[in-house]
C-alpha cells in the first residue's frame, strides 16, 4: 500500500512538473525558430526594410533565409532560401513591386507567402513586421489568420488612416499614385479601415502586439499621427506601445527601433 502511494506521489510530481515547465520549454523553442516577415509599406521598396534586416545580421539577431518578391501580377518568387543560424531568428524579406496596391490584395499576398513559409520551413506560425501601410496589412492577415501568427510589430502603421495630401507633402512622387488603390484604403474612414476596425472583437488574445509610433514634436511622425499608429490598442490587450523620435522612415533606420524590436520577438 506504501508502495502504491509512493508511486502515485511520484507520477503525480512529474506530471506537475511537466505542466508547469512544459509550456516554458514550447515557447522558448518557438521564439527562436519562428520565421519573421518584413512587410514594407505603401511606395515601399527592397531598400526600405533592407538595411534594417541587414542590421539584424549585424548585431547577430537573424539570419536572412529568404528573399521574395512579389511581382505585379501577384506571382511569388523566392531567391535565397537558407536555414537560420543556431539561435538566430529566421528574416524572410518581402518586397512588393505594386506597392500601392491594396490592403486585401496585399492580404492574399501575404497568406500566399505565409503558405509557402509552412511548406519549406514546417512553421506553424510566424511573426509579423510591418512599417506603414505593412503593418496595416499584417494586423489584416492577423485577424483572418490568428492560427498562424504568434507575434504582429506595427511601426509607423496608420491603422485608423492619415492625410494623403501630408504624405504628399513629405513624398511628393506619391502624387503620381493618388488615384491607387492603396491611397483609397490608407486614407481617414476608408471602407478598407472601417471593416478592420469592426473586427476589433475578433483580434485574437493569443496574438502579442507591438506597435512603435514616430514623433518629431507634433504627435506624429510627419505622416501618421501616434494616435492612429497606436490604433491596435482598441484591437487587444496585449500590446506594447512605444514612442520613439524618429520620422515616418526613419522608423526602420533606427537602432533604437531596432533593439525594440528584437527583445520583443525574442522573448518568450
Amino acid at each position: 500500500m506504501r508502495l502504491l502511494i509512493l508511486l502515485i506521489s511520484i507520477i503525480l510530481f512529474i506530471s506537475l512538473c511537466f505542466y508547469i515547465f512544459a509550456p516554458q520549454i514550447k515557447r522558448g523553442a518557438q521564439s527562436k525558430n519562428v520565421p519573421v516577415l518584413f512587410i514594407h509599406g505603401y511606395l515601399g521598396s527592397q531598400k526600405s526594410l533592407g538595411k534594417m534586416i541587414k542590421r539584424f545580421e549585424q548585431n547577430g539577431w537573424g539570419t536572412k533565409v529568404a528573399y521574395c518578391v512579389v511581382q505585379k501580377d501577384g506571382a511569388i518568387q523566392w531567391k535565397h532560401i537558407m536555414k537560420a543560424k543556431e539561435g538566430k531568428l529566421p528574416l524572410i524579406h518581402i518586397v512588393f513591386k505594386k506597392p500601392d496596391a491594396s490592403i486585401a490584395q496585399q492580404q492574399k499576398w501575404i497568406e500566399a507567402i505565409m503558405q509557402d513559409v509552412r511548406d519549406t520551413y514546417k512553421a506553424s506560425s510566424v511573426d509579423l513586421v510591418g512599417h506603414s501601410m505593412g503593418g496595416v496589412t499584417a494586423a489584416a492577415v492577423s485577424l483572418s489568420n490568428p492560427q498562424y501568427i504568434q507575434k504582429l510589430v506595427t511601426l509607423g502603421s496608420p491603422i485608423q488612416g492619415l492625410d494623403y495630401q501630408e504624405l504628399m507633402e513629405m513624398y511628393p512622387h506619391a502624387r503620381n499614385h493618388i488615384e491607387s488603390m492603396g491611397a483609397r484604403d490608407l486614407a481617414f474612414h476608408s471602407i478598407a479601415l472601417n471593416k478592420l476596425y469592426e473586427s476589433r472583437q475578433d483580434f485574437s488574445k493569443e496574438i502579442d502586439v507591438f506597435s512603435g509610433a514616430g514623433d518629431v514634436g507634433d504627435k506624429t511622425d510627419g505622416v501618421v499621427t501616434v494616435e492612429s499608429a497606436y490604433g491596435l490598442q482598441e484591437f487587444t490587450e496585449h500590446i506594447h506601445l512605444q514612442t520613439f523620435h524618429e520620422a515616418h522612415s526613419d522608423l526602420h533606420e533606427s537602432s533604437e527601433v531596432d533593439k525594440a524590436v528584437y527583445q520583443f520577438l525574442k522573448r518568450d
